[in-house]
């Protein structure tokens, strides 16, 4: 593990993520037509060879800085592309005379997994910015079977914030049950359930409208979660050294592979007066930071993983600085 740094403040790179017909070209259109544009790239993403995704968006929005990346998905192709696509925004906004852009958002295709897509955005030149995945949710759809593929799993797991969409085609009293289905993928999320879809175009872009529950609370109770997704609290004692930590977080992401989702939480090690914020989407991780923290009972290390039996982690870590391990 890197030595935790500070961050900078960045303009936001939105990672707009979800399975395929889950509403993502509608969130997106529906968030451009609030008035963002002057300060906002969209770089689109499609699986044909056809861009219709941006075709669309292009079509509503002529004025709007956009690039698209076709032939595949993005997260196949990776590097080249994706930074072909930034160039060109930038490219525009430099024709046009406009200063910098405030925002980037990369709509991927349905059946992206966002793990590769984060790790070509670390090797991205020009810029830097920070990252911030939102994934759509489609309230109408089942989660389990063969239609709900693997890597939509991945999607939610990776989000930060999961917007529950096509509300208006289910009773009320349905819409807190979709909330539900989609926390069993992903309990650390923020989940924005909005009726109205210019609720929901505003408040999926917004800063820090969309608050996550809090390690403490998840694990008060032994809920079964969602098929083949086990989700996990790792917690040290305050005599774990950031060395041993991170060893054992090393050893589990390398053992576990593709099959650990997400990772992300607060630990304390001994000798630091401030917890270090732990972060990674499908085995990407990101820098260690000091982080303001209210107190122990927030500390602990949320894992989301896929196809893995709770002896299985329980292995994985090794024998340094092990944890207590708590499962939902």
């Amino acid at each position: 593990m890197r030595h935790p740094g500070v961050r900078p403040v960045l303009p936001e790179f939105f990672l707009l993520t979800g399975p395929l017909g889950s509403g993502k070209t509608t969130l997106l259109s529906d968030h451009l037509s609030l008035g963002v544009k002057p300060d906002t790239g969209v770089i689109i993403n499609d699986a044909g060879e056809v861009n219709v995704d941006g075709a669309i968006i292009s079509s509503d929005h002529r004025d709007l800085a956009l690039a698209t990346v076709g032939d595949g998905c993005i997260c196949c192709s990776m590097g080249n592309s994706l930074q072909d696509g930034i160039d060109a925004l930038l490219r525009i906004r430099a024709e046009r005379g406009l200063g910098p852009l405030r925002r980037i958002i990369l709509e991927t295709s349905g059946l992206a997994e966002p793990g590769p897509i984060v790790r070509a955005l670390r090797q991205v030149r020009q810029m830097a910015f920070n990252l911030r995945i939102v994934t759509t949710f489609d309230a109408t759809q089942p989660t389990a079977g063969d239609n709900f593929l693997p890597h939509y799993a991945a999607q939610l797991a990776a989000a930060q914030t999961i917007v529950i969409t096509k509300l208006d085609a289910l009773p009320a009293g349905r819409r807190d049950q979709s909330a539900s289905a989609a926390r069993d993928f992903n309990p650390i999320a923020g989940m924005l359930v909005a009726p109205r879809r210019e609720e929901r175009a505003r408040l999926a872009f917004a800063e820090g409208t969309v608050q996550a529950a809090s390690p403490s609370s998840l694990f008060s109770a032994d809920s079964p979660g969602a098929s083949r997704i086990t989700v996990a609290l790792a917690r040290w004692t305050p005599a774990a050294s950031w060395e041993a930590i991170g060893e054992w977080i090393e050893n589990v992401a390398g053992y576990l592979g593709p099959r650990l989702l997400r990772l992300k939480g607060m630990v304390k090690p001994a000798g630091f007066l401030e917890p270090l914020l732990i972060n990674a989407v499908g085995g990407a991780f990101s820098s260690p930071r000091k982080i303001k923290c209210p107190g122990d009972q927030a500390l602990g290390l949320t894992m989301i993983l896929r196809d893995v039996p709770k002896a299985e982690l329980i292995d994985a870590g090794g024998s340094t600085a092990v944890p207590t391990l708590s499962f939902r």
